[in-house]
């Protein structure tokens, strides 16, 4: 856990005020700077989603690798992270614990469009940045069982113990994901939007408000 204390500090500095509005260039570099803390952070909440899910049906957690990233000694394959557990005891409680990872991704997505569709979003470049970072980490960890196929897959585990089988199930069932996938990556577009297309300095907003619409500015 003090790897994800180690990113929540880490996006949290990101947040505070600046002095300058920081220029495109500079908002790429911070951000790649940023892609490991936010990875740390997505790993935890991953792995973390699972361990919770096991414990909320009964089941007990028997191992929970969060960092560093390795070769998973139970399957003998490389993996970011894993968890093992037992005591799972239904078809739903394994459903709820392969798709738990899922349902934290498109929650925290909606809180993060909350703020993006909202006055809430940063004023701040920095802030907006961050927040655009842990949202796209959020979207990757959906999506990216879109293009997985492997038996130990998070979301080939849920079809499995959801009995969808065969391609005449899972390819509608795909394809619901898919569209799934792509709303959520059209909130996370938002962010960018604020963070690369759009000022962040309230007074040249309220400037550059003044000169679009000069007679609503004055009336109010």
């Amino acid at each position: 856990m003090r790897w994800a204390a180690l990113a929540l500090a880490t996006l949290a500095a990101a947040t505070a005020p600046a002095r300058a509005d920081p220029s495109t260039e500079k908002l790429v570099v911070i951000g790649a700077g940023l892609a490991l803390p936010d990875y740390m952070l997505g790993v935890t909440l991953h792995e973390g989603s699972h361990a919770l899910a096991a414990e909320l049906v009964g089941a007990d957690v028997d191992e929970l690798h969060l960092f560093p990233p390795g070769r998973d000694p139970h399957i003998h394959k490389f993996r970011f992270g894993w968890t093992y557990v037992h005591g799972l005891r239904t078809n739903r409680q394994r459903a709820l614990f392969y798709i738990a990872p899922k349902i934290t991704d498109a929650l925290l997505v909606g809180a993060y469009a909350a703020l993006a569709y909202t006055s809430a979003w940063p004023s701040n470049r920095y802030g907006s940045l961050a927040l655009t970072v842990f949202g796209t980490g959020l979207w990757v960890d959906f999506t990216k069982d879109l293009f997985l196929f492997s038996p130990t897959n998070d979301i080939e585990q849920f079809f499995r113990v959801t009995c969808v089988h065969g391609w005449r199930r899972t390819l509608p069932a795909r394809l619901v994901y898919a569209a799934t996938s792509a709303g959520l990556g059209f909130l996370v577009f938002r962010g960018y939007e604020h963070t690369f297309d759009r000022p962040a300095d309230p007074v040249t907003m309220r400037t550059r408000g003044a000169l679009v619409l000069p007679v609503l500015e004055a009336a109010f």
